[in-house]
């Protein structure tokens, strides 16, 4: 079957960032505080960035966030956007198209911050002020990558017709079946077909989440050892990971454990996905009724991801297992205590 039928058918700167060691609680503003400057980094007063700086602070933005260094990126970012937005107007034409697409990525990257720290309000309209800019720089796959974030919101604010609507939408239009496509492209279809499957997942439709998660396998087997580039990028191993979270979502969580067991953990080319990984295994754990399981779970993600740890969703887990009836490691209880559960 073509993909366009099944598709149819299934229905701050460098210095700021980089320079920045792991927050310091008693001095920093709370991450979450910054949050909301984000919000108002347009009206900020900030110079201009020539386009190789702004560039470089991207750059050292994206590796922020895929070496899960959220606080860091949480204080750097509202300045980085505002520099983005104040080298766009100082620009025109190309220049300004390509700073466009530099300013929707910036946003991209806030949208997903603002979800690692449960904020579904600021990450929606980082997202929606995203494809603003995407469409302004004309570029067909950050136009793409911006609509992607954008369903992702849509999902997490319950509105999972509309988002599978949007995700599939877009990846019928791609042409990544075409000989010609790029990995690049191709890595675009395939990390819609993993949140579309996921999104199905979440609506408790299992035909719709089995069909997409089965292309979007079928997509990363084209690639073959290739791991395309972006935030989150697309890869074999990515796929397993979403696999992870769709079968624990509908309920199956033997087989979400086996693609767990599947993932080989060097693949994963980052520090945000690895850790995702360790959080999403250890919540099919817990859903199978192994709490001891998915307290080392937890505990491994700790020790490459801490800030992946210390977020409100997996300090809701984390408090799960403390009061589980079985025996989970004298190491939880600490944990518990540094991110706040009591």
């Amino acid at each position: 079957m073509k993909r366009r039928t099944l598709l149819t058918s299934a229905g701050a700167a460098t210095a700021a960032i980089a320079g920045l060691s792991s927050a310091n609680p008693a001095t920093a503003a709370p991450a979450q505080a910054c949050l909301e400057q984000l919000l108002l980094a347009q009206s900020m007063p900030v110079d201009p960035l020539p386009i190789s700086r702004a560039s470089a602070d991207l750059a050292a933005a994206t590796r922020a966030y895929k070496d899960a260094r959220y606080a860091d990126l949480a204080h750097a970012l509202p300045r980085l956007l505002a520099r983005l937005h104040a080298s766009r107007t100082a620009t025109t034409g190309h220049p300004q198209e390509s700073l466009a697409g530099m300013l929707a990525r910036a946003y991209g990257i806030a949208s997903s911050l603002a979800t690692k720290y449960g904020d579904d309000a600021i990450a929606l309209t980082m997202a929606d002020r995203g494809l603003t800019a995407a469409r302004e720089s004309g570029d067909g796959l950050t136009i793409t990558a911006a609509v992607h974030v954008l369903a992702i919101t849509m999902r997490r604010d319950g509105h999972h017709t509309g988002a599978l609507n949007l995700l599939t939408s877009t990846a019928a239009n791609l042409g990544a079946d075409r000989s010609d496509a790029t990995p690049q492209l191709i890595g675009a279809y395939g990390s819609l077909l993993c949140t579309a499957a996921y999104t199905s997942a979440q609506a408790g439709n299992t035909g719709d989440a089995d069909t997409y998660i089965t292309e979007a396998t079928s997509t990363a087997d084209r690639l073959g050892n290739i791991v395309t580039p972006g935030v989150i990028p697309f890869s074999a191993s990515g796929v397993n990971i979403y696999k992870i979270g769709v079968y624990t979502t509908l309920g199956d969580t033997g087989r979400a454990l086996t693609h767990a067991a599947a993932v080989e953990p060097d693949q994963l080319p980052t520090a945000e996905r690895y850790g995702r990984y360790l959080v999403d295994t250890a919540r099919a754990w817990n859903r199978h009724g192994r709490p001891d399981k998915a307290a080392h779970a937890l505990l491994a993600a700790d020790s490459h991801a801490p800030e992946e740890v210390n977020r409100s969703s997996v300090r809701e887990l984390v408090a799960a297992l403390i009061i589980a009836p079985t025996a989970t490691p004298a190491a939880l209880r600490e944990l518990a205590i540094r991110i706040g559960v009591h």
